[in-house]
């Protein structure tokens, strides 16, 4: 049982790091700038679909969840010609709060 304990364990602090480089990666695109000083971002997000969250992952609202079906979407940033992709996960509560706006 211990065995299992460390991969988890270890597959937290690995998820852990991958949150803070999405950070880093916000960070980088809320400073791009065209030349005339003007951010040059563009998001596209996506439906939110049901999935099931197999890993852990950190809802909209900070709750950490794993081995439950939550929603998920895509957000599409689009900066200097590149895009990147990532997930934005939430329960019910956050899908229907982002529909309010």
């Amino acid at each position: 049982m211990r065995d299992f304990e460390k991969v988890f364990k270890d597959m937290d602090d690995v998820f852990k790091e991958m949150d803070k480089v999405f950070k880093q990666m916000d960070k980088v695109m809320e400073t791009a700038q065209d030349f005339s000083g003007n951010i040059v971002r563009k998001l596209e997000l996506g439906p939110w679909k049901p999935w099931f969250a197999w890993r852990p992952v950190n809802t909209v609202s900070g709750k950490r969840v794993w081995w439950t079906t939550i929603y998920r979407r895509t957000i599409n940033t689009y900066v200097d010609h590149e895009d990147w992709t990532r997930y934005e996960y939430g329960n019910l509560f956050d899908v229907l709060k982002s529909t309010e706006k």
